[in-house]
């Protein structure tokens, strides 16, 4: 940061909120440049001392910014393809933030306000994964596999196999990663009745 003011030494110290900064550098009189340190969010005095231990305060001269929190992101899964329209609900969220779904930047994120944030998933190998929102100031915050990557459906087999042209067969169809409400076409004709009994 730079400071700017009037009588400044040689050899003087900056404080934030009371604790000092480092790489305080006098450029001259009137300017000081210095590296904040670390502090709790919200705003704090900024103090410059002189050697002769003179000194001046900006009251409130400093805002520490609150990171970022997630809390919960509805819907909680959807397909590996990506392309879900999710909503992110948290704590100061600022304009330009950016997220992450497993490492994969969001399309199309929208900071709704500092509480909400709407953003389009990626596509990813199925699974849970870490959902990271990072603030324009690099801080950060994740949900530990806040979402899940759904796997695609596969079919291994069909039972029986065939059946006469009028339809009415009932039929097993065995495979991996069947989710309550599929459908299912042969021929590109929707099937009847059709039930998941499990995933597969």
């Amino acid at each position: 940061v730079t400071i700017s003011g009037t009588a400044f030494v040689d050899g003087a110290s900056v404080t934030f909120g009371g604790t000092l900064a480092t790489g305080v550098t006098v450029v001259n009189s009137t300017t000081i440049t210095c590296t904040t340190p670390a502090h709790a969010a919200g705003a704090v005095d900024v103090v410059v001392t002189n050697p002769d231990a003179q000194s001046d305060t900006l009251v409130g001269g400093y805002t520490y910014d609150a990171p970022p929190e997630v809390t919960s992101i509805t819907p909680t899964h959807g397909p590996a393809s990506g392309g879900t329209s999710v909503t992110i609900s948290g704590a100061a969220f600022v304009d330009g933030a950016s997220v992450t779904f497993g490492g994969t930047l969001a399309a199309g994120v929208t900071v709704v306000n500092s509480t909400t944030i709407t953003c389009t998933t990626p596509a990813h190998a199925a699974g849970a994964v870490d959902v990271v929102v990072t603030n324009p100031d690099s801080q950060s915050d994740t949900l530990v596999s806040g979402y899940t990557y759904d796997a695609p459906p596969e079919v291994t087999s069909v039972s029986p196999t065939h059946g006469p042209a009028s339809g009415g067969t009932s039929v097993t169809i065995s495979g991996t990663a069947f989710v309550d409400g599929a459908t299912v076409t042969f021929g590109g004709t929707l099937a009847t009745g059709v039930t998941v009994v499990n995933s597969t």
